[in-house]
């Protein structure tokens, strides 16, 4: 009976993959990016900064995680060399589930989330000292710091910045929906519940992933936002 009500076929198994505060850091970083987004479009500033000061939280709190998170968060897991990322990406077009499956971030993926992370802490940080004298009169809680100067300097990154994020969000976004049609594999719903269904065959790469305390990331998340939160209302006098 068990067997019958079972959504995997016989030879599959259902594997944990994303813990959940990578799965929480991820759904998180999306609600701010958009809410970043539509917040400026409709000249919400206060909104707007609030949703900026989330990202560089959660980008605080990713950067931790990648060093003493689960194995398969850590940058080590899935940083790779030019050799690998090569290797992988001309495997796509013929590849098997077995040939392009890791228990983590494939090759490619892994250098896009390093890029789109960076990216999104260039907007963070230059958002905090952006001088904006047209008609949203808004200075970031560190300009009176810095230099007009420099302050112009961020807000030209801020503006021009925005873009490439606009442009990595559509590739990664992309490449999602390329695996769930052409691969048949949901990364997207993996992300939210935490686990996919595998060939029993490669089950064996996820039973290796040493999984870290999410009570510890919430705990982590908890303190840069604190941080951040800190920071901003101390600059703010």
């Amino acid at each position: 009976m068990s067997n019958q009500m079972s959504d995997e076929k016989p030879d599959e198994k259902k594997v944990k993959l994303w813990d959940f505060p990578v799965r929480l850091f991820h759904w998180s970083l999306v609600a701010a990016i958009v809410t970043a987004w539509w917040t400026n479009r409709e000249l919400m500033i206060d909104i707007h900064a609030i949703a900026g000061y989330t990202v560089l939280a959660l980008v605080l709190f990713r950067i931790i995680w990648g060093f003493v998170g689960s194995s398969n968060a850590r940058f080590a897991s899935f940083i790779k060399g030019p050799k690998k990322v090569i290797g992988y990406a001309l495997r796509i077009p013929r590849g098997s589930m077995a040939d392009l499956t890791y228990a983590g971030h494939n090759p490619a993926g892994g250098w896009m989330v390093m890029v789109l992370l960076v990216l999104v802490a260039v907007q963070a940080v230059s958002g905090l000292f952006a001088s904006e004298d047209t008609f949203l009169f808004f200075d970031g809680p560190l300009v009176a710091h810095v230099s007009s100067d420099l302050a112009s300097t961020m807000n030209w990154i801020h503006h021009t910045n925005i873009n490439l994020i606009y442009a990595m969000v559509g590739l990664h976004v992309f490449a999602a929906l390329f695996y769930l049609v052409v691969k048949r594999e949901n990364l997207i719903g993996a992300m939210i519940t935490g686990a996919r269904t595998v060939p029993a065959e490669l089950a064996a790469r996820f039973a290796q992933i040493r999984f870290a305390s999410p009570i510890a990331g919430i705990a982590i998340l908890a303190v840069c936002a604190a941080i951040v939160w800190a920071m901003v209302t101390v600059a703010r006098g």
